[in-house]
């Protein structure tokens, strides 16, 4: 699956559980919001993430006051003011984990990382075994995110692709016996 060019709430959507979407049918399909634990999340077209306490009965809110506590509240996150800007830091910062109630396919992804900054730059591509798709995005977003520590913010690490690795013929072959 192509990463590189998905609009960031669709990225978001396939970490997040549509349960946990709110307003689904009015914000537009380049945004989201969303609760996570203690928090609503607002994920704008241009992949900038704002986070606020959840009020009391925040689902019993309509869109227009959940926006106008967002614009009036004192203990409101904007992660570009924050000086982040990559999706594996806001995971981090949410307490993020890799939902596991539902039975999911279990296969070995391949994942290729690029440099943005530097395109030509040799990217970084590694295999993980035995895991869920959203697993694999989940770690792919934190590898980034280590990747951007590591030059201090200098460069921009992204996930470029996931891609599901088929087994070999000899595999399935051993699998069968």
């Amino acid at each position: 699956m192509e990463i590189l060019q998905m609009p960031p709430a669709q990225i978001w959507r396939l970490l997040i559980p549509s349960a946990s979407w709110m307003f689904a049918s009015e914000v537009p399909e380049d945004e989201l919001i969303f609760h996570y634990r203690d928090h609503i999340y607002f994920v704008n077209h241009d992949g900038s993430v704002l986070a606020m306490p959840k009020p009391v009965c925040y689902d019993l809110l309509d869109l227009g006051t959940l926006l106008e506590y967002l614009a009036t509240s004192d203990d409101t996150i904007d992660f570009d003011d924050e000086g982040a800007f990559d999706i594996g830091f806001v995971l981090k910062q949410m307490g993020y984990v890799v939902p596991t109630r539902k039975k999911r396919e279990r296969a070995t992804y391949q994942i290729e990382i690029v440099n943005t900054v530097l395109p030509k730059a040799h990217g970084h591509r590694y295999e993980l075994k035995n895991v869920q798709f959203v697993f694999a995005l989940y770690h792919a977003l934190m590898r980034c995110h280590k990747l951007n520590e590591k030059t201090d913010w200098e460069h921009e690490h992204e996930v470029k692709r996931i891609v599901k690795v088929e087994p070999q013929s000899s595999d399935k072959l051993q699998a069968n016996l």
